[in-house]
């Protein structure tokens, strides 16, 4: 997990279930033949399924950094122990129900929309020598996929713009 900016601080930031109905399904077993009947889309189905008459909470954490030397920016596979900072929650996130895969939301997804750590506000922005290479790969593939899928590269800005 790599360092981010967070305000004037630098932390790490942890999302873990918080809703019984989420932490019911750690270490749950998926059937094999549920996964061989589909190889390609069976955890999409999954998640669509639970989404679809689910709501789900989890809890964001920030663990913030007390000590460079023992919990380095720069060496990303350094873990920082709860000893030295522990995990404060921050944010409850709710996923209301929702068909989480229609046709418009998996083309928005898929061919429109672009997964970069690195759209956000300058005071979360990422750190550490990791995130700096990561900045150009999202950058490279963000560029092909657009390209490869005839689309312009949309950030939204609002929930409102996402397909229903």
């Amino acid at each position: 997990m790599a360092a981010i900016r967070y305000g004037d601080y630098v932390a790490k930031i942890n999302v873990k279930p918080l809703s019984d109905n989420l932490k019911e399904l750690s270490g749950k077993k998926i059937d094999k033949e549920e996964i061989e009947a589909d190889e390609n889309a069976f955890l999409t189905k999954l998640i669509s399924g639970f989404f679809k008459s689910n709501t789900a909470e989890f809890e964001m954490s920030a663990q913030l950094c007390t000590n460079l030397e023992t919990m380095p920016v720069e060496d990303g596979s350094v873990q920082w122990t709860e000893e030295q900072s522990p995990y404060q929650p921050i944010a409850k996130l709710t996923i209301l129900p929702q068909n989480t895969f229609s046709p418009e939301r998996r083309v928005y997804a898929d061919d429109v929309l672009s997964f970069n750590p690195f759209h956000c506000l300058p005071k979360h922005r990422p750190l550490g020598n990791i995130m700096r290479v990561r900045k150009l790969a999202y950058e490279t593939s963000g560029k092909y996929r657009h390209h490869m899928n005839a689309q312009p590269r949309v950030e939204p800005v609002a929930i409102g713009e996402l397909p229903d």
